[in-house]
């Protein structure tokens, strides 16, 4: 089902995890469904001001659904992950813990992106760069 207007995936454009983890997600989305936006854009920080998101603008990724509810962390995580076909397995999966952990193990994780990934930041292809909003 399309949707008039598309999810928002706001990410921290200066990590290199976060940008190969929403090129990962750009590239079997294949339905389309998710717009991504820089943290840091003015898109971005307009999607920010209007959700009233303070704080997490380099700390979480954030999912903004078409019928503008937010998740952020491991909630958007797995929002994401049940739409992409091959990957809603892992989704389900992560039902079966508590947020806590969840959040606990995307923290984790989240302070050690930098040193996962050497800022080197892939550039999507043609048919990708027009859901991306700088």
């Amino acid at each position: 089902m399309k949707h008039k207007r598309p999810a928002y995936i706001i990410f921290d454009g200066t990590c290199g995890f976060c940008n190969r983890t929403v090129m990962f997600i750009a590239k079997r989305d294949t339905r389309r469904l998710y717009v991504f936006v820089s943290s840091l854009s003015g898109a971005g920080k307009q999607l920010l001001v209007k959700h009233r998101i303070q704080g997490l603008e380099t700390q979480s990724v954030i999912l903004v659904t078409p019928d503008e509810k937010v998740y952020i962390k491991s909630m958007a995580v797995q929002r994401i992950l049940f739409q992409l076909p091959r990957y809603k397995w892992v989704a389900y999966l992560m039902e079966l813990f508590p947020l806590k952990f969840k959040d606990f193990i995307y923290d984790f994780i989240s302070r050690r992106r930098m040193f996962i990934s050497k800022n080197n930041c892939p550039v999507p292809d043609e048919d990708l760069k027009e859901r991306f909003i700088t």
